[in-house]
């Protein structure tokens, strides 16, 4: 089995979430494994919260690395200019690693996802859910397309034949298998920053990053079951306009989700009291134990 490896990237605005996140994935695996802050600025505060950490979970090796982006690259969209540095990751390790984003909850140990598997992929990652809505309500089932949707349809429009609809993967869990994407001669197109950047601002795109993996890895990338990153617990998948095979096959992402990524302007570790929100249950609720749990060894 391949070394279990998972790596945040990320600035100082985002130290507190990657932190909880981190913690929640040392929780469902405590020992052998990898894990890595890839930071682009110098963070004060996460030296000794990664000692705490170790402390924590000394069967666990965690890394604080330092890494080179310009944050002077004028991005805009959807994303901040940090979220780019990700595309760098065959430039910057040299094994198989799963990323997240800072925004999510990890309920189970991710060591399954490093089992070998067929095809050698060089990414794998689960289909975006609000893409899908949006194809569902463009193919005429239930209502009409949302402001979102309608949005994610021009984007696609607009993207044409560089990406596979249908397989349209979120960015914000990621198995990159970066010894095959350097095989395959992916990483260059992969990290051209300018690249990605230029395609976002020439189409009018909402997202960078996770557009230009799309593109980059068309016809590359290998379906993760949905459970794996679930958004807000994938609420939307339960009923129309996803037909009923569909919602049976999300039901499990839905009823157990291994990932909760909390996507949208929300920011569940900000907000005080979640019973203020009860269209956000139960992951939210979830969400507060966790943060105060592992705050209470983060920062004790």
């Amino acid at each position: 089995m391949t070394a279990v490896d998972v790596t945040y990237v990320f600035d100082g605005g985002y130290l507190r979430p990657s932190l909880i996140s981190a913690y929640s994935v040392l929780k469902h695996r405590p020992a052998d494994m990898t894990l890595r802050f890839l930071v682009t600025e110098p963070i004060a505060a996460l030296d000794p919260a990664a000692d705490r950490l170790r402390a924590a979970f000394p069967g666990a090796t965690i890394e604080v690395r330092p890494i080179e982006f310009d944050r002077s690259i004028a991005v805009a969209g959807h994303v901040s200019a940090t979220a780019l540095a990700r595309l760098n990751l065959p430039a910057l390790l040299d094994q198989p690693t799963l990323y997240l984003d800072g925004d999510t909850m990890v309920r189970r140990d991710v060591g399954p996802l490093f089992a070998p598997r067929a095809g050698q992929a060089p990414l794998a990652a689960v289909r975006d859910p609000g893409i899908l809505k949006a194809l569902h309500q463009r193919a005429g089932r239930g209502w009409l397309p949302s402001r979102k949707s309608a949005r994610h349809l021009r984007d696609l429009d607009q993207l044409a034949d560089l990406v596979a609809p249908e397989s349209y993967v979120n960015s914000g869990v990621v198995l990159f298998d970066l010894p095959r994407i350097r095989a395959l001669g992916l990483d260059r197109p992969m990290g051209d920053l300018a690249a990605a950047v230029d395609l976002r601002k020439r189409l009018g795109l909402r997202f960078n990053d996770q557009n230009w993996l799309n593109v980059v890895f068309k016809g590359q990338i290998e379906l993760l079951a949905p459970e794996w990153n679930t958004l807000w617990g994938n609420r939307l998948t339960g009923r129309s306009p996803f037909p009923a095979a569909e919602r049976a096959a999300f039901a499990a992402s839905r009823q157990n989700p291994a990932i909760v990524h909390f996507t949208g302007r929300l920011r569940p570790w900000e907000i005080r009291h979640a019973w203020l929100y009860p269209k956000r249950r139960p992951w939210l609720a979830a969400y507060k134990a966790l943060q105060a749990e592992a705050e209470a060894v983060l920062y004790p």
